[in-house]
């Protein structure tokens, strides 16, 4: 309709018509890429908002899982750090040599850092755009940041500790009884051995570390999941005490 009422006034040469009709149609082509941009700002705003919530409940999962691998972790500490202890001394504790085999034998496993990164990592990889906030947006990168680099160190240390569990396995003697494995070793040789008697103080040192790791995480997990909540307006505490 107003390309038909354009035509006619250039045929009749009303110029004023041809300025108002074209004016009428740049306003109306402005205010379409106008309303279009609006609508997608609108909805990325919308998927910034998605994200911070889903990290949000993932962070949340996250401190109730890390905190159980946690107390794992002080478990496997403290069962090195009580061999280690036994074989320095050459002295026996509670239970006698039966005790201090099925003990040596727990030491070992470790726990890596017990969080839900799906999210996380997403972010990372481009859609931090997405988040409007300038300061939570620097708080996640940074966050991303110090779980790649406690990722990394758990790892080196994790490769310590293989490397020190098969010195220590060439170093005892084992018996199996179907898939149960016996550690058939004397106390008193193992305690008069120094490389096994090393190798279990470097276990507990790789296991001391591999905990303040995950206690160092704890806090910066909390935090995170603090700014989170603030921004959301939600109550950190649902993350756990």
């Amino acid at each position: 309709m107003i390309l038909r009422r354009l035509a006619t006034a250039l045929r009749k040469q009303d110029w004023v018509t041809v300025l108002i009709e074209t004016l009428i149609v740049v306003l109306g082509v402005f205010l379409g890429i106008q309303l279009g941009n609006w609508n997608e700002a609108r909805a990325e705003r919308a998927r910034g908002e998605q994200l911070v919530e889903r990290l949000y409940e993932e962070l949340t999962t996250s401190l109730e899982t890390e905190q159980a691998c946690t107390v794992r972790m002080e478990n496997y500490f403290a069962t090195a750090r009580d061999a280690s202890e036994m074989l320095r001394t050459g002295e026996l504790g509670e239970g006698g040599e039966a005790a201090f085999r099925e003990q040596f034998l727990k030491i070992g496993p470790w726990t890596d850092l017990c969080i839900i990164r799906s999210t996380l990592d997403e972010l990372q990889s481009g859609r931090i755009a997405l988040v409007r906030d300038e300061r939570l947006k620097r708080l996640i990168l940074q966050f991303h940041e110090d779980v790649d680099g406690v990722d990394t160190s758990m790892a080196n240390l994790g490769s310590v500790t293989m490397d020190t569990m098969q010195v220590l396995s060439g170093e005892l003697d084992y018996a199996w009884s179907g898939e149960t494995r016996r550690l058939v070793t004397p106390f008193e040789d193992m305690s008069a051995n120094p490389a096994v008697v090393r190798n279990t103080e470097t276990m507990t040192l790789v296991l001391s570390e591999q905990l303040r790791y995950h206690r160092w995480f704890d806090v910066k997990l909390r935090a995170m999941q603090q700014a989170l909540a603030e921004y959301l307006g939600k109550d950190a505490r649902e993350g756990g005490s």
